[in-house]
């Protein structure tokens, strides 16, 4: 666990994170890491003396296993589980969702492998479904701690959610943005490569989206923290 911003929290491991907003002795997750990570969470918690019961709710950014692993553990002990509205049915039924398998990926690559054996460690190779998934939409600020406003950013997954606290200036870009290659193993900001988003025009596209805002700290599903203007790393990325 890692404060990065005041009472927000980077977890989980080298290759993937989720995170935990605290405010007033209750808490936001922003994604679920991998199945088995709900320990990670739970620990993190009982750190800043917290529980489980004090946290409201899950946000998922997308329905892919390494971001809504352990939401169902967690909608079963009563917290609740929401994503885009438009990617509430794959949430709810793993067999409707689409995602790179192991054998879609250059196995030839040794940054490939690193992320593999993480992935497995996370639990991430398991998919496990939702059904009591609730929905947000695009624009809504939601009543949880951070009030967190529902930025809908398609392309990885036709669902695909960023989420931002705008009095401090964080934005949580799940798979939109990432700060390292998967692939090559590269570091700074950048977008997955194309083999990754089931609509890659689209995903560039929803960059635009995420330039507008008015944001200092970057906080991706891959990669570390980028600080500085969400312009200034959009528009390189969107020129290709």
């Amino acid at each position: 666990m890692h404060e990065v911003a005041e009472g927000v929290y980077r977890l989980g491991r080298s290759h993937h994170n989720f995170y935990l907003i605290t405010r007033g002795g209750k808490a936001t997750v922003i994604d679920a890491g991998g199945s088995s990570e709900l320990v990670l969470l739970e620990r993190a918690l009982h750190h800043l003396d917290l529980v489980l019961d004090d946290v409201e709710a899950v946000l998922v950014t997308h329905a892919h296993t390494d971001h809504i692993g352990f939401a169902a553990l967690a909608s079963r002990q009563g917290i609740s589980v929401r994503v885009h509205e438009e990617e509430a049915e794959y949430a709810r039924d793993r067999s409707k969702g689409t995602q790179v398998t192991t054998w879609d990926l250059p196995l030839w690559r040794p940054p490939v492998w690193l992320f593999l054996v993480e992935m497995i460690r996370a639990g991430a190779h398991k998919g496990f479904a939702v059904p009591g998934v609730e929905t947000v939409a695009d624009g809504e600020t939601l009543d949880l701690p951070g009030r967190p406003l529902v930025v809908h950013t398609p392309g990885h997954t036709a669902g695909h959610a960023a989420f931002v606290l705008p009095r401090e200036g964080i934005l949580f870009c799940g798979d939109a943005i990432a700060t390292r290659s998967l692939i090559r193993g590269g570091v700074g900001p950048r977008m997955l490569e194309d083999l990754f988003h089931t609509d890659p025009a689209l995903a560039r596209d929803s960059l635009g989206r995420l330039s507008a805002l008015d944001t200092e700290l970057l906080l991706p599903g891959h990669g570390d923290p980028w600080g500085g203007p969400i312009a200034d790393i959009v528009e390189p990325l969107r020129a290709g």
